[in-house]
């Protein structure tokens, strides 16, 4: 079956001498592993950079429900980027969030247009920040949540998965602010702060939704710091 789709890519592994399987978020068939055939010939036409984390592309995929992984015949820029690959920063951030996200969608095998269209305008969003970058992660896992049945409700029960204290006056306002302010808002923080509001993130989500701890973490810190 021929499906066309809108995709947001979320990291790939080389596949043979030339090809690569590539991790993508597709607004018609959710979250699945797709080939791309030949992207690393020399005699392509098209660059592997179409692929990078968060690179949204208009495709074309062969889908064949007897198969676990499908394949891209044709694809194509949907909205370019034009800081997210550039910016260390931000290459850094978009780097852990794909590494978070792809782990959070092991569920989505299914449509889910909603989550799609938050995703996709958070990264429109994202690319063009240019206060807050610091916080787009933050932001993102808090408000991602509800849209895969992982609601943060209030920010007790964000706590209540880490074995640790509830927070200070002061965290919990930095925290009520990156959940309802806008992508962008100045929520100034320290260092201290931001990655203990990262670890309670992130053990919410292992607790919720089982992942394991992101390899990338430890990058980003030193990147952020």
């Amino acid at each position: 079956m021929i499906v066309k789709s809108k995709g947001i890519i979320l990291g790939y592994m080389k596949y043979g001498d030339t090809s690569i399987i590539t991790r993508v978020f597709t607004e018609e068939n959710g979250y699945g592993s797709y080939i791309v055939n030949a992207i690393r010939s020399q005699k392509s036409k098209k660059s592997i950079g179409y692929f990078q984390p968060f690179s949204m592309l208009d495709m074309v995929l062969y889908v064949k429900e007897t198969r676990d992984l499908q394949r891209i015949s044709e694809f194509k820029n949907h909205h370019p980027l034009h800081h997210i690959h550039s910016d260390h920063t931000k290459s850094s951030i978009t780097l852990f969030l794909a590494e978070v996200f792809s782990r959070l969608l092991q569920s989505e095998q299914s449509p889910n247009v909603q989550l799609f269209n938050f995703t996709m305008e958070s990264i429109k969003v994202f690319d063009q920040l240019k206060v807050g970058v610091a916080n787009f992660h933050l932001q993102f896992l808090l408000k991602v949540g509800p849209f895969l049945g992982y609601a943060i409700d209030d920010i007790d029960t964000l706590f209540s998965s880490a074995d640790r204290t509830a927070p200070s006056s002061e965290e919990f306002q930095r925290i009520g602010s990156l959940m309802q302010e806008p992508y962008g808002t100045d929520i100034p923080m320290s260092r201290n702060s931001r990655n203990e509001i990262l670890d309670a993130i992130i053990n919410y989500y292992q607790h919720h939704a089982h992942i394991s701890r992101p390899k990338s973490l430890d990058v980003l810190r030193s990147i952020l710091n």
